[in-house]
């Protein structure tokens, strides 16, 4: 009877260790790759997301954001009216910050990876890898040298502590200190974005930055949380103050002609 009270011991074991989360599904990366939205020839505004995926879904867009869901008759069925739901919270956000100035044929939309990235148990966020990162930054300044564009707006913490972290607009020393991964994120498998300070986001949101020295460049949290409530409300004078800004360089634009 000894190896069966052995037995149940380690069944025990096996048991506290799931309910821990120590033990994770396996899972394999998506091949498929999200294709941005928008008009190369008519856009004026980039939109930044993060990665193709909601937090907890592996589900993979075919147009970053579900972009394509906003121009299409609203869903009655719950999962479609979710992604219909994210598209129009980009485009309502981009209307308020712009105050409807931009239309909707001139945003042009991607994310920093448009690769489906693993994700943790839980409602951690995917962490990009740096080599992701470069790769996304890349095939953005792509995108920008093929079009017009002249206002940039990149949403999240993580995705502007990659942009500066990686020389595409200028360093806040303090917020990439702030925002860098902790280790206990980096060293998870899969790993996930969890930064020294969360709340070190509000430090610029809605700030103006340059962008490889000619784009305005205002940093926003991610759409999903648009219309601003709840615990996102501490970000109202921020939202306040980039509309203030972007109706400035909207302004300046038309007076230049461009």
């Amino acid at each position: 009877m000894i190896w069966f009270r052995e037995l149940n011991t380690i069944l025990k074991n096996i048991v506290k260790i799931v309910l821990k989360g120590e033990v994770k599904p396996k899972q394999t990366a998506n091949n498929q790759v999200t294709k941005p939205w928008g008009n190369h020839d008519k856009a004026s505004v980039l939109v930044i997301g993060h990665d193709p995926r909601l937090q907890t879904s592996n589900t993979i867009a075919e147009y970053c954001f579900f972009a394509d869901y906003y121009f299409r008759p609203k869903p009655t069925d719950n999962k479609e009216l979710a992604k219909y739901g994210l598209a129009n919270s980009l485009f309502s956000c981009i209307k308020y910050l712009t105050e409807g100035r931009i239309r909707d044929d001139e945003i042009l939309i991607t994310n920093l990876c448009n690769e489906g990235l693993l994700h943790p148990l839980g409602r951690q966020t995917v962490l990009i890898p740096r080599d992701k990162a470069e790769n996304g930054l890349m095939q953005i300044r792509e995108l920008l040298t093929a079009s017009h564009i002249n206002l940039i707006f990149p949403m999240s913490q993580q995705v502007n502590y990659w942009l500066q972290e990686l020389g595409f607009y200028q360093a806040d020393v303090n917020y990439l200190q702030e925002s860098k991964p902790k280790a206990t994120g980096l060293m998870n498998n899969p790993p996930y974005y969890q930064p020294n300070i969360a709340g070190a986001f509000k430090r610029i949101c809605g700030k103006q930055f340059i962008a490889d020295s000619q784009y305005y460049l205002f940093p926003i949290l991610h759409v999903k949380s648009y219309p601003l409530k709840n615990r996102f409300l501490v970000y109202e004078q921020n939202y306040v103050n980039c509309k203030n800004s972007v109706k400035q360089v909207i302004d300046l634009s038309n007076l230049l002609g461009n």
